[in-house]
């Protein structure tokens, strides 16, 4: 399917998922699709015409000729550090199950801050924008998807807090596991997409880095 195409679709969900979620307006929803699609597909010709390609070109085309990076390798590049430092983090963790689930939540927000940070911290010295490759606008959607879905569960450990309702040793044990396993993910999101954004800065505003 031609690159536009596939461009102007997810334009129209975005929109339309802005509309609904963010807006909250059964009007804005009506139009929104047609805005999303025409946006995503003036954005999608604009990219194709900067790399010289025809109208025609295929998502794997595109990607080829415009050099955008798998997210496998990307996941590769930051993904021991992520990994390594979320499986020592949760094993620390694992002992304050036992004292009750009191505990556990000041334990996993300052895990995910622990998670988050080296990650970051590692990948900050790799220092060469050149292995964080080029993203094309699924990538980063995509990107944008998890955090707000990251986001979403953080805030709702902070307005619920831990049930009322006595929780098993094993189900704090999941609850502990399941939010590293997000913040590692969200660690490698930030990692791979927001330190390749502020490379580019620094690059643009420096000469010498280059």
């Amino acid at each position: 399917m031609p690159y536009p195409v596939l461009v102007a679709a997810l334009g129209a969900i975005v929109a339309t998922a802005f509309a609904m979620f963010g807006l909250h307006s059964w009007s804005a929803v009506k139009v929104a699709p047609l805005v999303g699609a025409g946006l995503g597909c003036a954005l999608a010709i604009a990219s194709l015409r900067r790399h010289g390609l025809a109208l025609g070109t295929t998502l794997e085309e595109y990607r080829g000729a415009a050099k955008v990076q798998s997210l496998a390798d990307s996941f590769r590049l930051h993904g021991k550090a992520a990994f390594g430092i979320a499986t020592i983090v949760s094993v620390a963790e694992l002992p304050f199950a036992l004292i009750g689930q009191a505990a556990v939540l000041p334990i996993c927000l300052a895990g995910w801050v622990v998670i988050i940070g080296y990650t970051i911290y590692r990948a900050w010295q790799i220092g060469d924008v050149s292995l964080f490759g080029k993203f094309d606008i699924f990538q980063a959607v995509g990107a944008v998807s998890f955090s707000m879905i990251f986001v979403a569960i953080l805030y709702g450990f902070f307005q619920a807090g831990m049930p009322a309702r006595a929780i098993s040793f094993f189900e704090l044990i999941r609850i502990v596991l399941v939010g590293n396993a997000f913040a590692t993910m969200q660690a490698m999101i930030i990692a791979i997409f927001g330190l390749n954004i502020v490379y580019r800065v620094l690059d643009l505003t420096n000469p010498q880095r280059s």
